[in-house]
């Protein structure tokens, strides 16, 4: 984990997220992003495109499907969990998230070597200011 002071609901979460496949880590990430539940100060479109493409690597078809949740039980779980979250639990939810994909290995080097030149946690997590 990055931040030293999280609360056990996003200790738990940050859990939950590290046992998901690398397709549905992706997954919960844009839906996540795309409605977090606060406004950041840092510009997360990039984040989104990045891990739109990322996706695309994994799964070719994944552009002309809509992702339906419902078929997705633990990302739905996961995501209500978020829901329940407090703004400054959900800031540092989104930077272990984040975090975790910078961390992982997607055994892919083109999706690996995207990831850690364009997702920029560090920036991020100071932009939020939660450390």
């Amino acid at each position: 984990m990055l931040l030293d002071d999280n609360t056990e609901k996003v200790i738990d979460l940050v859990e939950m997220f590290d046992n998901l496949k690398d397709i549905d880590k992706i997954r919960l990430a844009i839906h996540l992003l795309e409605d977090l539940g606060f406004t950041p100060t840092y510009d997360i479109n990039n984040f989104i495109k990045l891990l739109k493409n990322i996706l695309l690597m994994l799964d070719p078809e994944s552009k002309n499907i809509i992702t339906n949740f419902a078929k997705y039980k633990n990302l739905l779980f996961i995501s209500a969990k978020y829901m329940e979250l407090s703004l400054l639990e959900k800031q540092k939810f989104s930077v272990e998230m984040l975090f975790n994909i910078f961390q992982y290995d997607f055994k892919n080097e083109e999706i690996n070597t995207k990831i850690n030149e364009q997702l920029n946690v560090y920036d991020y997590c100071y932009s939020l200011n939660v450390l």
